[in-house]
Order: C-alpha cells, then structure tokens, then sequence
C-alpha cells in the first residue's frame, strides 16, 4: 500500500495547483500573431511569450517591390536594448506589406513596435496602414515606442502596409496582432460637451488608440500580470497638485469580487493589480489629472472604479469631470453595483480642441460624510478615435490606398505593367508591318498583290499568333 504524501510533497502540490490556477485562466485569442520582424532567432519575453522571425513564419507572408532588409542592433560597446525584440528591425526603402492570416474576424489588438537602434532609423519617416485603416501619417520614432490599436477587421487576411516618405525609410521592430475579447470596448458611451451629456454609440466600428493606461495610487502593472499583456504606469506624474492633503492613497490587499460568469466585467478589462488600488478625495475637494494629448481629435476616456475604500455601501458620493464638463453628479457606485470590491467602468467620448490637453477630474460630494473619503478612482484609460471612417489622421491617402497593390503586392503589379507595356510593344510593330507591307503591295502590282495575298495570309496568321489571346494580367 503506497504511503501518504510527505509534508514536503503537499507544499508542491499546493504550489502547482495555485500556480496552474492563473495560467489555465488566461485569455487564449484565436488569433495570435507574434512576429520579431528582422530576426534569425525567436524572441521570448519575461512574460513567457514568444515571437517568432518574420522570415519563417507561416501565418503570414511579407511582400516588398525592393528587398526588405534586416537590420541588427550595434554590439558593443553601445548598451543592450531593453527587451529582445528590440535586437533586430525590419527596413523597407519603398512599398511592403505584411499579410497576416486571421482565423476569427472582429476587434482585434494590434502594437506595432518600434526601437530606433541608429540615426538612419531614427530620422525614418513614414506611413502606416492596415485593412483600409490609416493608422500612422509622417510617423517618426525618434525614441523607443509601442504604438497601441484596436481595430475592427473584417477579411480572412489583415494586410499591414509600410511607405516611407520620398528619400526615406520604413521600419519596424515587432507586430503583436491577437483577437480582442468581445467584452473589451461597447458600442455605446456617454458624450461629454459643453452642452451636456448624451449617448452616443458606433464605437464598435471605431479605430482606437491607446494614449495613457493608468493605475491611480499603485505600482506599475507590467504584461507579466495583466492577460492582455498591457503596461499600466503609476498616476504620479499626471497629477495636478501632488502636494494636496486633500487625497489619500489606498491599497487592498482582499480578493476582488468579479461579476459571477459575466461577460462585460472579466480580468481582460483590467487586472486585479489595478483595482488593488485608488486615490481618494474629501467631500470638500476636487482631484485633478492632466494628459498632454494631440489637439482636434477625439477620445475614449475610461474610468476604472472598484470600492476599496468604503467601510459600507452607500457611504460615497462624487461627481466626475471630464475636461471641465460636468460628467455625472453625485455618482453613487454602490447603487450600481451593489457590492464592495467590485470592479466598475464607465466610459465616456469627450472632443479636445486647440488647448491639446484632456483633464479629468474627481470631486467630492456634500452627501458624503464631512472630513471622510467622498470619491475616488482606481485606473484610467485614454483612447484617441479616428477622425474619418478612413483612420486615425483623416482619409486612408492615395499612397496608400491602393487597392491592387495591397490586394495583389507590388511586385505582381510592376510584372502586370511590365507585359502590358511589351503587349502594346508587339502590337505596334505588327501595325507597322502590315502598314509596310500594304504598301509594297500596291507599288508592285495588282497580280502580284494577288498572289501576295494568297501566299502571305499565313504569314500574317502567324504574325498575329504573337499576340496574347488570353490574358493573366
């Protein structure tokens, strides 16, 4: 009879179950393409993914009129890159594409990553554009940077278009694109204006992309713990008056109480990490962030809540502001989700003018008990919309929007034009042929035309042999 488990062999039990509990409930896309662009090598990351070499990847292919160079980070003495798909890049001197297989339409992330490793990079400029959507105009990474979508797709292939500026380059480090959980943005928001509120809907045909995500009071979250593999930065350095005795800081450290089997509220909308945590205001007081953004557009602001700071239901009572307007007065979360610790979003679609700079505000209520937390906020997300049906910088332009190339590639193009400029070659030299020809006949004769004709018919068949009777081009 086998003896019963040590004390030793419990402890690693435990410890498999709790650690294969997380990893059993991560998001599984259908879609998941992770592409190390100018690579030899994959590329695995801390957070355990890993990206493969854009050279020998099945899924996709990669389509270029001039060949596509890789390009590899200097070696020493010049410092490491921070992350290893920072090592290499893919280089285009004219028109490329990527075209990406995609199993399931619908919402899908896209980060573009881009690590200008030298000058000639970093001086690149450039147009980025996928499935009809312009995503990048004049683009230049002169500094290390993700570039975050969402994005609609509705082909059974997503192609990622490449044209640099006229002397210029294009490049690009790595390509995330994985399907979005259904549950990750509406269709509906809540307009903020002048004017007032109103509901406002169509989101889920909208182009995002992601400025700012938040964790307000807490640490950095980094893609290890969040399952959409996101990156969340502390609110300190958005805050207008740190200083203020006004707020206070909370950090929880219970379990928070997701919606049983819901599919609107789940961990994909936001990690425990984010929730974990808020800053609060008195009742007397606002608290005020502020988010340096590109003028003459339009956001997506989501606001994050979840009770960690109330010792009972229906103790907090706050108005929101976003960018001065009045959103919502005296909010009473508890009302809406009935419980503690529960995670809560609200989102709103707010225009920012000339002033290039979104703020958003929490302040307290007369309602709330005097002296004691009134409201407060646990994460923030900002959005930038598109501008057009055609992207996020107005209409997909003409250098991009070009159906057969995108469709059929560059090169199978300049091998169309090519046999069309050699068809019309042959046919013009036919045409002078039976010019000549016509007119040597007359200058000899009407019987030796005769017979001319009788004996050149075939001549003539064949000469016209040469000229395609069906096309492939």
């Amino acid at each position: 009879m086998a003896s019963p488990p040590g004390p030793a062999r419990l402890a690693a039990l435990l410890l498999l179950a709790l650690l294969a509990g997380p990893a059993a409930s991560r998001f599984a896309p259908a879609d998941n393409h992770l592409i190390a662009c100018g690579a030899t090598a994959p590329a695995v990351l801390p957070d355990g993914r890993r990206f493969v070499p854009d050279s020998g990847c099945a899924s996709m292919s990669l389509r270029s009129a001039a060949p596509a160079l890789p390009s590899a980070a200097p070696g020493a003495p010049a410092p490491a890159p921070p992350s290893p798909l920072h090592a290499a890049a893919r280089v285009f001197s004219c028109h490329a594409s990527y075209d990406l297989a995609v199993r399931r339409r619908g919402r899908h992330v896209m980060r573009l990553h881009f690590y200008p490793f030298s000058p000639a990079l970093a001086s690149a400029r450039f147009h980025v554009g996928a499935g009809g959507f312009l995503l990048l105009h004049n683009f230049t990474a002169s500094s290390p940077v993700v570039k975050d979508f969402l994005l609609p797709v509705d082909a059974d292939v997503l192609v990622l278009t490449f044209v640099p500026e006229a002397g210029s380059a294009a490049f690009v480090n790595a390509i995330e694109l994985f399907s979005a959980p259904d549950e990750l943005v509406g269709d509906i928001a809540t307009l903020v204006a002048a004017a007032g509120v109103n509901r406002t809907d169509g989101l889920s045909s909208q182009v995002f992309e992601t400025l700012y995500r938040v964790s307000v009071a807490g640490r950095k979250v980094t893609p290890f713990n969040d399952t959409l593999w996101r990156t969340w930065v502390n609110d300190e350095g958005f805050l207008v008056n740190k200083e203020s005795s006004s707020s206070k800081a909370w950090s929880f450290g219970g379990r928070i109480a997701y919606p049983k089997d819901s599919r609107l509220m789940t961990r994909e909308v936001a990690p425990d990490n984010v929730y974990n945590s808020a800053r609060s205001v008195r009742s007397d007081c606002n608290l005020t962030w502020d988010f340096p953004v590109p003028a003459r557009n339009r956001y997506l602001v989501r606001m994050h809540f979840c009770d960690i700071v109330s010792k009972a239901l229906y103790q907090l009572y706050f108005s929101i502001y976003v960018n001065g307007h009045l959103a919502v007065k005296d909010f009473d979360i508890s009302s809406t989700t009935g419980y503690l610790a529960y995670p809560y979003y609200i989102d709103y679609v707010v225009d920012v003018e000339d002033e290039g700079m979104l703020k958003l505000a929490i302040g307290g209520s007369k309602m709330s008990r005097p002296g004691e937390a009134s409201g407060f906020l646990n994460g923030l997300e900002i959005m930038r919309m598109n501008k057009t049906g055609g992207g996020m910088d107005g209409d997909f332009p003409a250098v991009l929007d070009m159906g057969y190339l995108v469709s059929k590639g560059f090169g199978e193009f300049a091998r169309s034009l090519l046999c069309g400029l050699v068809f019309a070659g042959l046919f013009l030299v036919l045409v002078m042929l039976v010019l000549r020809l016509r007119t040597e006949l007359k200058n000899n004769g009407t019987l030796w035309f005769s017979q001319s004709m009788d004996s050149g018919e075939g001549k003539l068949a064949k000469a016209y042999q040469l000229v395609p009777t069906k096309t492939d081009y």
